[in-house]
């Protein structure tokens, strides 16, 4: 569908007044559309992880990943719509009696969703889930950097989905810039921190609130006492799932110095292992997308000319594929460490202490998540009081993002505002306030003169 005139008046106005006609309050109806998105997955599996495979170059289970993780959050959103929707009871201070105040979960309206290049089908319905569980309508814009997907999500909405309810937009930034102008009652959007100032911008014309799931440059300390084998074999999987294309991926390890060597071999075996001594041949190894791929090759030149590659470092222009790449890195190297690297290059760096480790991380913006792997129970307690993420996990890497119930988002450059289960509920929902005033015992003392009352407030306040 193109952007035009006739769209904006139009069908927009259609998508809103779906919610304005009341019928989207219904718990029946916002179930319905949940399961149609189910019905939407069932389907047509082998559709969506065959184009996930021709735009990303994804692994049968990579695709599958993206299918299951949408399910869970329906699965969730099924067993606890009804509880999340009932009025929240406030207490009102005594002074006010007789009267009660509550909170209810209204609809916001229409949202629109900009997905992502790198989870293109995940990060388009699984927010959706969360839209028509307050209640919404939706217009979506899949990315233009993956056709195939685009071009299967458009044309299983339009056959599974009235176009009062879902509707879906193919076309590159301009189509993007089009409909953020628009006056929407909310913006999902996932992607980059640069592409994420540029819209919150656009939308700030008609003050649209936003929901921002942004990059991050996860960091991930590793203490004397880790179990090294397991943190190699979770560090290794969780980097290189989709070559290393996850907000979520570490981006690069602090390792004491003692254990930094035993470290480095353990994560080369894994990769062997995982990925076989010709990475760029695996099937479980995606492609990268080509801005990346060029960039990262960039930064690649850079480190072999230094002979600074510690294992890996082989790459295809054809296939778009880097294999999995070890780093070695200086604490001095802001680079590469305040940068979200969003490839399959994983710098180490060797410290003397957790300290050398924090003050880097104080200095670089955010990150969505920090990984601790050993260490101990007031190590973490401290590192969590001094540093600010989006998550701290710890002995494992993107688990946060697999707990359908745990809100998912960042903070400051690496996102604003967060979703999943009862988070998502609320993120789209407008909590608005009912007071009810009783009719009875009307006090003179709330009137002017005020000079009366004043006593009354002293006591009650203590001023």
């Amino acid at each position: 569908m193109k952007i035009s005139d006739k769209f904006h008046l139009e069908d927009i106005y259609k998508l809103k007044n779906t919610v304005l006609t009341g019928k989207t309050e219904d718990v029946k109806w916002r179930i319905k559309n949940i399961n149609i998105i189910s019905k939407l997955l069932d389907e047509n599996k082998k559709e969506i992880i065959k184009s996930l495979f021709i735009d990303l170059g994804k692994s049968e289970i990579e695709g599958l990943s993206e299918i299951l993780l949408v399910k869970e959050e329906i699965s969730l959103i099924k067993k606890k719509l009804n509880s999340w929707m009932r009025p929240k009871k406030i207490n009102t201070p005594f002074y006010l009696f007789p009267s009660s105040s509550k909170v209810i979960y209204e609809p916001l309206g229409c949202v629109l969703i900009l997905g992502p290049y790198n989870y293109p089908l995940l990060y388009i319905l699984k927010p959706l889930v969360n839209i028509f569980s307050a209640g919404n309508t939706a217009v979506i814009k899949p990315s233009e950097k993956c056709p195939a997907t685009s071009k299967l999500i458009k044309m299983l909405t339009s056959k599974y989905f009235h176009k009062d309810v879902l509707l879906t937009v193919e076309g590159d930034y301009k189509q993007s810039i089009k409909l953020i102008k628009q006056n929407f009652d909310h913006i999902f959007f996932t992607g980059s921190t640069e592409t994420g100032k540029s819209i919150m911008k656009l939308a700030s014309k008609n003050l649209t609130p936003l929901t921002l799931e942004l990059s991050g440059t996860n960091p991930v300390i590793l203490f004397k006492n880790a179990d090294l084998e397991v943190a190699a074999k979770r560090i290794v999987w969780g980097k290189f799932f989709n070559s290393g294309q996850s907000c979520m991926a570490p981006n690069h390890i602090f390792v004491d110095k003692e254990i930094e060597n035993n470290f480095i071999e353990k994560l080369k075996e894994c990769i062997v292992n995982f990925y076989g001594e010709d990475p760029i041949i695996s099937e479980n190894l995606s492609k990268l997308e080509k801005k990346q791929f060029t960039s990262t090759i960039e930064i690649l030149k850079q480190y072999k000319k230094e002979k600074r590659i510690l294992f890996g470092g082989t790459f295809s222009k054809k296939k778009l594929k880097i294999s999995p790449t070890i780093l070695r890195a200086k604490l001095s190297e802001t680079n590469i460490l305040q940068k979200e690297l969003f490839s399959s290059l994983l710098p180490v760096i060797g410290i003397d202490d957790k300290e050398s480790a924090l003050k880097q991380i104080s200095q670089t913006s955010k990150p969505l998540a920090i990984y601790l792997f050993g260490g101990n129970k007031k190590i973490h307690k401290e590192i969590s009081k001094i540093t600010s993420s989006g998550t701290i996990c710890i002995n494992d890497v993107m688990l946060p993002v697999l707990i359908p119930n745990l809100p998912f988002g960042g903070i400051g450059k690496s996102g604003m505002g967060k979703f999943h289960g009862e988070e998502g509920f609320r993120n789209f929902s407008n909590q608005k306030t009912i007071t009810y005033k009783s009719f009875l015992l009307d006090s003179n003392l709330r009137y002017p003169p005020y000079k009366k009352i004043m006593k009354f407030i002293r006591f009650i306040f203590r001023v």
